[in-house]
């Protein structure tokens, strides 16, 4: 797996935290990767798109029950098309903020292969820190899985945003837990009184926790000593 920076021909808007373009050679030809332009007010059709792609593959993926529902062939039309929508309404609130990213790798037909999509953490009045990255989402296509796509556009993403975030946040669904532990993340530990703070408190945002996804962090930036649970902590 090889990565070709000399992909330039798509222009790249994100304000705090950019990642040029790249290229990413597959087995099955080259992904041509880029953030969306933020400067653009996207219309439903794009946000449905993007929503579609990750709601496809994390409903392959996750044996939650609410997953279940949106997988083919026996998806719950009501409970997909409302997942469809909230998400669309999020995403046009998150891309204009200066701290959103949205990388997408495509194939030469233009079809997404692999997105990620990260903001600063706000979750809730509680779970909130400017200084902590969270990645909302990050989906392979599965025939593409095994060369080391899902690596490669988080570590570019994280790169990009170490000088403006101190530590990244993530849930892990169960079966993803191992790939994002080989990249020294660590899962939230209930015996350490901070985390145990913030844990309660996300757990009561995510139905999926604890018996299908894990919650898990690591440090990227050394611009604080003290870590984003210890601050929401202090915060409260």
């Amino acid at each position: 797996m090889q990565i070709n920076n000399n992909y330039n021909t798509v222009s790249f808007s994100s304000l705090k935290c950019p990642v040029k373009p790249f290229i990413i050679e597959t087995s099955k030809g080259k992904l041509y990767c880029s953030e969306i332009d933020y400067s653009k007010s996207y219309d439903n059709i794009f946000c449905r798109k993007i929503s579609q792609f990750f709601l496809d593959i994390f409903a392959n993926t996750s044996s939650h029950p609410f997953w279940k529902k949106c997988r083919k062939p026996t998806l719950d039309k009501k409970i997909y098309e409302d997942y469809i929508i909230s998400t669309i309404a999020d995403y046009k609130k998150n891309f204009p903020d200066a701290d959103t990213t949205v990388l997408l790798a495509k194939d030469k037909n233009n079809n997404f292969v692999g997105g990620i999509h990260s903001t600063k953490l706000n979750l809730s009045r509680e779970i909130t820190d400017k200084d902590t990255l969270y990645i909302d989402g990050l989906a392979i296509k599965t025939e593409y899985r095994g060369q080391n796509i899902g690596k490669i556009l988080l570590e570019k993403v994280i790169q990009a945003s170490k000088n403006r975030f101190t530590d990244v946040f993530l849930v892990a669904y169960k079966e993803s837990t191992g790939f994002y532990e080989k990249l020294n993340f660590k899962k939230m530990d209930k015996n350490d009184s901070a985390q145990d703070f913030a844990i309660k408190r996300l757990a009561e945002l995510r139905i999926d926790y604890p018996k299908y996804a894990d919650l898990m962090y690591k440090k990227i930036g050394e611009k604080c000593s003290d870590t984003w649970y210890e601050r929401i902590k202090n915060n409260k």
